[in-house]
């Protein structure tokens, strides 16, 4: 077990997961198009459930892009301290 995380490429895995983190952040970062509060604009006092419930979605798919860039800025630091 020692022997496989000594043979890994840390380098890479770190260059990785900070890609996909770029790209979750880029695709799924919040919209300025989409309404937090699920508010229509044209019709007063009435909430959308979908919009609210895209816009929890993209919020927690883009803290997980957001993690990929820690991980793999972390992984760098660590590599460099190294």
């Amino acid at each position: 077990m020692c022997d496989f995380f000594t043979n890994i490429n840390w380098n890479l895995i770190s260059a990785i997961f900070g890609v996909i983190g770029t790209f979750i952040i880029f695709f799924f970062g919040l919209p300025s198009r989409i309404n937090e509060s699920g508010h229509i604009n044209l019709i007063l006092e009435q909430a959308d459930e979908k919009e609210k419930r895209k816009a929890k979605w993209f919020m927690k798919i883009s803290y997980l892009g957001i993690m990929f860039l820690i991980l793999s800025y972390s992984i760098q630091v660590i590599l460099t301290i190294k």
